[in-house]
């Protein structure tokens, strides 16, 4: 039970930070595309794969605090497709393209660098 409350807490700070940075970005575009919401998922990402290369194999408060609360409620699938849809619906097809690839991709690629570099063993 004690893990609901490091979930909730880690969760609260999480969608709170990201709630601040993505206002701090609002009206910053790169290419005509969202910047808040896809940086905020590549730097949640990446942090995602320090995180299951340092703490992996622990199932402790740390990583529910971490990596169930404030990396997942960080990192926003919610908030990506409805900026994807926005762009469809208003005829900005080629946008919404080039920002479901690149965001995917980056975030792929963000856990996948970050885990490759911070590995221990």
């Amino acid at each position: 039970m004690i893990n609901i409350f490091y979930i909730a807490l880690g969760g609260g700070l999480g969608a709170s930070l990201r709630h601040l940075i993505n206002e701090s970005l609002r009206h910053t575009s790169l290419f005509s595309l969202p910047l808040g919401i896809m940086a905020i998922n590549f730097l949640g990402c990446f942090c995602m794969g320090i995180a299951m290369a340092q703490l992996s194999e622990l199932k402790d408060n740390l990583y529910f605090f971490l990596i169930v609360g404030f990396l997942g409620s960080f990192t926003t699938m919610s908030a990506f497709s409805q900026q994807a849809i926005e762009m469809l619906y208003n005829g900005k097809d080629m946008n919404a393209l080039v920002y479901v690839v690149a965001s995917v991709g980056s975030c792929i690629l963000g856990t996948y660098v970050a885990y490759t570099l911070f590995k221990t063993s």
